[in-house]
């Protein structure tokens, strides 16, 4: 206690850059994109799979489809999103519709590029394919960054007026917290309770 007192002005003074640090970049607008893959499905039909000389090889077909969502959840725009597939899907459906290109690499790698994702926006992809894996996602990429492979769920919706209640206590909370806090350091630095 007798340390803050006596050394309270320089700690403060070594805690400013630090905040101020924080402060500039710490929250600085960025792109920062997330991918999930909330739904993945075989479909088992029961139509057999035959031959030219109508031999049945397979009495099921399977058909595979997953959803995959890429989302911006930053405040700066990604540019030159890029989706690599381990091979190319077979089917490819796109919400909402935009304009994308498709490359293979060497490898026979697939890549889908869209030109960018504002802040906040998502790309939904549904792949689908008949009697054969679906192919892996391996990297979600954009200039500004790598894509964080995160889980989503389905969560119940809640009011509006839930959530800006709850942003509204939040506020408050943090706001007392930071008074006390200024109330204390002004306590064990200047000696004077509350200001006065």
């Amino acid at each position: 206690m007798e340390f803050i007192r006596t050394y309270g002005k320089e700690i403060v003074s070594l805690l400013v850059p630090f905040i101020t640090w924080f402060l500039n970049v710490g929250i600085k607008a960025r792109a920062k994109l997330i991918w999930a893959s909330p739904h993945s499905f075989t479909f088992l039909v029961q139509e057999p799979i035959v031959d030219t000389q109508e031999h049945i090889l397979k009495q099921t077909q399977t058909v595979c489809t997953a959803s995959i969502r890429v989302i911006n959840t930053g405040r700066e725009t990604a540019n030159k999103v890029e989706l690599v597939f381990n091979w190319k899907p077979q089917y490819i459906n796109l919400w909402p519709v935009r304009h994308y290109e498709h490359k293979n690499d060497q490898d026979g790698r697939h890549m889908l590029i869209f030109e960018n994702l504002s802040p906040k926006e998502e790309i939904g992809l549904e792949v689908m394919s008949i009697n054969a894996e679906l192919p892996a996602l391996l990297v979600v990429r954009s200039a500004e960054c790598t894509a964080q492979n995160v889980p989503l769920m389905w969560t119940r919706y809640v009011c509006l007026w839930k959530i800006n209640l709850a942003r509204l206590l939040v506020l408050v909370s943090l706001s007392a917290t930071v008074y006390c806090l200024i109330a204390l350091i002004q306590f064990l630095v200047l000696k004077t309770p509350y200001g006065g």
